[in-house]
């Protein structure tokens, strides 16, 4: 009888075991799918604002502290980010450990319930975080230490060997997960409040010494404020405000637990109603995700994630196709005058697209860490090396962890065109102790200490040609005196001469256009014209068509103006008809009237 017994149980733990990694391999393939559909380039982008580094000096520092277990580990999943899927398996991973360890703590508290929309659900308040960048991967790998603890907890038998683990669990999990210990503490309390064990009330010294450690990091100066020692803010950019949706996951498991109990009586059902509830549990799962998750999805800063991984990896081409149809974004517009630029063709082409003014060519920086990002990009792409050092510099230490991987390459390339070796080398130390970055760093030290080496090389050399002594910022106001110092030093990059006179064709400014023309025409800075600034002479000078030819004004642009101007007068009073721009939509003309 006893072996029948015990076979029976055997066969019921296993069979529990199996449906729980069975929901968990599911929930992983069903989480990859969708984070690798709709978020690729998320991944990528958090990569650039965290740095792991193999260091015995950086691995202690981070080990010792408040969370520091969670956040190296966190910190070494995310260095994998920038290689295409890892992300999105990791995050998957993360994500169905979640929802497995959830599993089997409700399991252990209502063993006969087929509870799957309460094993989903701390996984999809955590998702909502992964979706923004500035969450800390920490925060889930803390959560999973988190519920280890719990399911050990809820195998203790006897209350004094819990209580005795519990207070012995709680300074382990604050070093190991951070302030995850404080939500950790009330767990248990309340699981023991609606279980009332013979002296359960002893709890209560498993939150006062949660609390007592907390006041500790707050008074020995560990944590800087009382929302990263008792809050999940602890997992949050330290510079900003956590968002409210960081404590939905703190709130999930108090209520998976309140709910497993209310259901611990439940008696065994048969298969087939067993089966009726978790294929109606999983549906409510997809619709609940369905309605819930583009609310928080971020699915705004999904094209420019996308953009900025092509401007790193400088696919040019990709960058120009997303950008084609309507824009209104000005981050999207600067990213693509900086391709167009960079092929060359950015006073060619730039009228070809929906330009919004200046903006869209010299983005305002609002010292934001993508910001700062763009710019240096920008900036390097005109070929001043001052203003991409500087905002490289913002980016790197405005970023998360410590520092930025993307922009501490940006500064290695800068001081390698400065000829300050000695602080490019210290930067390549870095990045020699990194898993990715090695390489790259390792293959730019043939450029320390060696000039000719940086002067033959096809970018770095190109960049030094361009060097000026003066900064400058990006001001419309002041653009032609600060964008022609470089065109200058360096007469053979059109780039920022192209700059400057996009800048006033999009500002309407044709009298500063003017003096731009009367200045650099028919210098080495500015031979020839190139399209859009052929369509502003025409309107500068309609009465004048002498001066047309002055500027060798193509016969092509001349016959399309007569076209352009004949369907103007067809149209006299009336707006931008839909055939005026679908013939000159892309013109200087059409921007010039209607824009």
């Amino acid at each position: 009888m006893y072996i029948c017994l015990g076979e029976f149980i055997w066969m019921d733990i296993a069979a529990l075991k199996y449906r729980i990694i069975l929901f968990g391999g599911l929930l992983f393939i069903a989480l990859f799918a969708f984070l690798q559909w709709t978020n690729a380039y998320h991944f990528f982008f958090i990569e650039q604002n965290q740095l792991f580094l193999f260091s015995r000096q950086y691995i202690g520092e981070r080990f010792f502290s408040p969370g520091g277990f969670s956040l190296l580990s966190g910190e070494f999943l995310v260095q994998f980010f920038i290689i295409p899927y890892v992300g999105a398996v990791i995050t998957a991973l993360l994500l169905a450990k979640v929802g497995v360890l959830t599993a089997f703590v409700c399991k252990r508290i209502a063993p006969a319930a087929p509870l799957y929309i309460l094993y989903f659900l701390p996984v999809l308040t955590l998702l909502f975080m992964h979706f923004n960048f500035n969450y800390w991967i920490q925060g889930t790998v803390a959560y999973i230490f988190f519920l280890l603890f719990v399911c050990l907890y809820l195998r203790i038998a006897e209350f004094k060997y819990r209580l005795l683990y519990a207070l012995l669990s709680v300074p382990l999990l604050y070093w190991w997960g951070g302030s995850i210990a404080c939500l950790y503490a009330v767990c248990l309390l309340l699981w023991e409040t609606l279980n009332r064990p013979k002296g359960w009330y002893w709890t209560t010294l498993v939150v006062f010494e949660a609390m007592l450690i907390a006041f500790g990091c707050m008074y020995f100066s560990v944590l800087g404020e009382y929302r990263f020692a008792f809050f999940p803010d602890f997992y949050y950019h330290r510079g900003l405000s956590a968002p409210d949706k960081i404590y939905f996951s703190w709130i999930a498991l108090p209520f998976v637990i309140i709910i497993s109990y209310l259901l611990r009586d439940r008696k065994p059902v048969s298969r087939k109603r067993e089966f009726v509830e978790s294929f109606t549990q999983v549906i409510l799962i997809i619709g609940l995700a369905w309605f819930i998750i583009p609310q928080y999805d971020d699915a705004e800063s999904l094209k420019l994630k996308e953009l900025d991984y092509y401007t790193r990896t400088r696919q040019w081409d990709k960058i120009i196709e997303n950008c084609k149809g309507r824009q209104t974004n000005y981050l999207y517009l600067c990213h693509l005058n900086m391709a167009l630029a960079e092929k060359g063709v950015l006073a060619d082409q730039a009228f070809v697209f929906d330009q919004h003014g200046v903006q869209g060519l010299f983005v305002s920086w609002n010292k934001t860490v993508s910001v700062s990002t763009l710019l240096s990009e920008l900036h390097f792409t005109i070929g001043n090396m001052v203003l991409a050092q500087e905002k490289a510099f913002e980016s790197y230490v405005s970023s998360m962890g410590y520092g930025n991987p993307r922009m501490l390459q940006r500064l290695v390339q800068t001081n390698l065109i400065y000829g300050e070796y000695a602080v490019a080398e210290k930067y390549l130390d870095v990045l020699e102790q990194t898993f990715y970055y090695a390489d790259w760093a390792k293959e730019h030290r043939r450029f320390l200490y060696n000039d000719v080496e940086v002067e033959n090389d096809s970018l770095l050399g190109e960049k030094r040609k361009g060097l000026v002594d003066d900064n400058f910022l990006s001001n419309p106001a002041k653009v032609e005196l600060d964008l022609l110092s470089v065109a200058n030093q360096y007469p053979q990059n059109r780039t920022p001469i192209e700059y400057v006179g996009v800048g006033y064709l999009l500002m309407k400014e044709l009298n500063a256009f003017e003096h731009l023309l009367n200045t650099c025409y028919n210098t080495d800075v500015l031979r020839t014209l190139p399209v859009s600034f052929q369509e502003a002479v025409i309107i500068l000078y309609e009465s004048s068509p002498e001066i047309w030819a002055h500027y060798n004004v193509s016969e092509s642009i001349v016959k399309r103006f007569a076209e352009y101007k004949r369907l103007v007068k067809a149209n006299r009073g009336g707006g931008a008809t839909a055939e005026l721009n679908r013939l000159f939509g892309n013109t200087y003309w059409y921007y010039f009237m209607y824009k």
